[in-house]
């Protein structure tokens, strides 16, 4: 069963960040790619939205399902086999997970236009969010 705890926490912090990052969003592409610091807060906010999502959608799969994911982008196709996510949600919060593992492991090689990109396609974190929600007790 899930840890009804846990995941509020995780939820809590994915929507803090998914709201600081919809803000910087606000500021303009232009101001995006003028303000460097703008762009490291994107950039570690970002990556803590991702990980976020990860956490609370692989604590799903553990405490839900006899599945074991080897990767990331798995525990949401699992989430989707069981009917929690939708197949075309779960292919893109896997893909998702490629950035994230960018932020953390390349990141010298983070091209601030596909982070740029990236803010456009919040609504996969609020949905996942929406999704694993109505697991809580």
């Amino acid at each position: 069963m899930v840890d009804a705890e846990v995941l509020r926490l995780r939820l809590r912090e994915l929507d803090r960040r998914v709201t600081a990052l919809r803000e910087a969003r606000a500021a303009g592409r232009d101001r995006f790619f003028d303000d460097a610091l703008l762009r490291a807060a994107v950039e570690r906010h970002l990556q803590l939205a991702l990980q976020a999502a990860i956490d609370a959608a692989a604590h799903v799969v553990a405490e839900e399902y006899a599945d074991s994911p080897s990767t990331y982008r798995e525990v949401f196709e699992i989430l989707a086999r069981h009917g929690v996510l939708e197949p075309d949600l779960a292919t893109r919060l896997g893909r998702a997970t490629g950035l994230r593992n960018l932020l953390v492991h390349g990141y010298l090689e983070v091209d601030p236009a596909r982070i740029w990109e990236s803010l456009g396609e919040l609504d996969d974190l609020v949905a996942l969010a929406e999704r694993v929600a109505r697991l809580l007790p």
